[in-house]
């Protein structure tokens, strides 16, 4: 292994540090690259932390969404291969390839490591084609991920060099487009809009005859529209149901000319990847269909992340048949920069308390506003007995923002008041914090939504009661409050 050592951090005109080393997509000469694009380094602490396990995957989609560039990029660690290649692996790494650095030689070359340090810095450069540093960046603490900002900094540099726009505002327009489904014409505007409800429930699918009316299914919701709109929200075990539909000849969108030829397109937008909101993917049927496609978001997680997360529970030791495997075109996006506009409908999206935390999304088309907001808890069990609304204390000001006019909202009501009391950190909400945020925000109709599964349908009927109840004290007489049902259809 040949170096040309510094001994400090080059900076920004210096010729880069030459080396070669091994990566887990095989040996690397750096020089091999120098004269063919750009070279962007990142080195990281370790395989397998925290920050490294997230971060990386968000750097790989934003070399993605940069556009056609000429970039290599690598990311450095003194990891050993064969950690470099199960990490790469587990967090689905395909562009960035992770070089092996165990004797430090290269940390030490480029000024992030001492001979005995045990980790090396966290640092950044970018290398021109001359192979001169014409950007850095060191962090301080290596506890601290980079900065998204600085990284799009340094990737409108090589936009600039192979001859793209190099303008930022230009560039989140980019990336936003490429969350859009090609299409050969736009759809037309819908004149009728249907919210079906294939799983209600939360944590796992309950069946018996305590269960007939309001179902067992887990969280799956869709939005359609005679123009050919498809919304999904959560891909739980009603997916299974939804897909059987899509496939069937009720779904007929008129984007398709012929019958035999229907091709299914559509939007999955998960609020998290709890597996009650995803273990019905892999039943998901038109996913094993060759000209059928979807792009899966996932606001809270990034997006080779979300793929990585989806494919694990496809391996071989849990299902017959792998992702890569699939017939269908899947892509994956972490949504980060504010709203987006696909197939004229806008949405956006915020992070509501939950473990993983959740995603709360708010789609307005054609005149009409639905909001989906599940698996999420109040800042404070709300007090037991109260005959007024609940403040910011406990309700998600922002979340009554989001939903503010809202002719549908979607919310969580897992539990009674009493229930809740027990269950803080869990996750979940209540029907009074649902009727109080859909008074406060303004909607016209309340769903209440992710059943406990210990819930039976007298439970449930009790819950809307209480619902009931709670709007009556509050004296609002013009909230429609119903209770979600696996087959409920609404028109929105």
């Amino acid at each position: 292994m040949g170096h040309t050592l510094f001994g400090h951090a080059p900076e920004v005109g210096e010729k880069a540090p030459l080396w070669s080393a091994e990566s887990n997509n095989g040996a690397v000469e750096i020089a091999d690259y120098l004269g063919q694009g750009a070279v962007l380094l990142l080195f990281y602490p370790a395989d397998w932390s925290e920050v490294c396990r997230e971060e990386l995957p968000l750097l790989e989609e934003l070399v993605t969404l940069a556009g056609k560039v000429k970039l290599k990029t690598f990311g450095i660690s003194h990891d050993g291969l064969n950690s470099h290649k199960a990490f790469a692996r587990e967090i689905g790494l395909r562009l960035i390839s992770l070089v092996s650095d165990p004797y430090r030689e290269i940390s030490r070359a480029y000024g992030v490591s001492e001979a005995n340090d045990t980790t090396c810095k966290r640092a950044a450069f970018l290398i021109d084609t001359e192979g001169v540093v014409r950007w850095t960046r060191l962090a301080v603490d290596v506890s601290e991920p980079y900065s998204i900002q600085e990284i799009e900094k340094a990737l409108e540099m090589v936009r600039e060099w192979d001859g793209l726009s190099n303008n930022l505002e230009n560039w989140k327009r980019e990336r936003q487009q490429a969350v859009q489904l090609p299409r050969v014409a736009p759809l037309a505007p819908p004149t009728h809009l249907q919210l079906s409800f294939w799983g209600t429930r939360g944590s796992i699918p309950v069946s018996g005859l305590n269960y007939n009316r309001y179902g067992g299914n887990t969280s799956c919701v869709s939005l359609t529209s005679d123009s050919g709109h498809l919304f999904i929200f959560d891909c739980g075990s009603g997916a299974r149901e939804l897909g059987n539909f899509l496939m069937s000849s009720q779904w007929s969108p008129p984007t398709n000319a012929e019958p035999a030829t229907k091709k299914v397109e559509g939007y999955i937008f998960l609020s998290h990847t709890h597996w009650d909101h995803i273990q019905g993917f892999p039943f998901f049927s038109p996913v094993f269909r060759s000209p059928n496609r979807f792009n899966i978001i996932g606001w809270s997680n990034c997006s080779q992340t979300l793929g990585s997360i989806l494919a694990g529970q496809m391996e071989y030791n849990y299902f017959p048949v792998s992702m890569n495997d699939l017939p269908s075109k899947l892509s994956f996006y972490s949504i980060q920069h504010g709203e987006v506009y696909l197939d004229g409908a806008r949405v956006v999206g915020r992070l509501l308390k939950h473990p993983t935390p959740s995603t709360a999304y708010r789609l307005e088309l054609a005149g009409r506003t639905l909001v989906y907001a599940t698996d999420h808890e109040p800042h404070l069990p709300p007090p037991l007995i109260t005959n007024t609304l609940l403040g910011d204390d406990v309700i998600n000001a922002h979340l009554v923002e989001m939903a503010s006019g809202a002719d549908l909202l979607i919310h969580d009501a897992q539990y009674s008041g009493i229930e809740l009391a027990e269950k803080v950190g869990w996750g979940h909400s209540s029907v009074e914090v649902a009727v109080d945020t859909a008074i406060r925000a303004g909607v016209k109709r309340l769903v209440l939504y992710h059943h406990d599964p210990s819930h039976n349908d007298d439970d449930i009927d009790a819950l809307l009661a209480t619902a009931l109840h709670r709007a009556s004290v509050l004296k609002n007489d013009t909230l429609q409050i119903l209770a979600a049902y696996d087959g409920l259809k609404l028109e929105l």
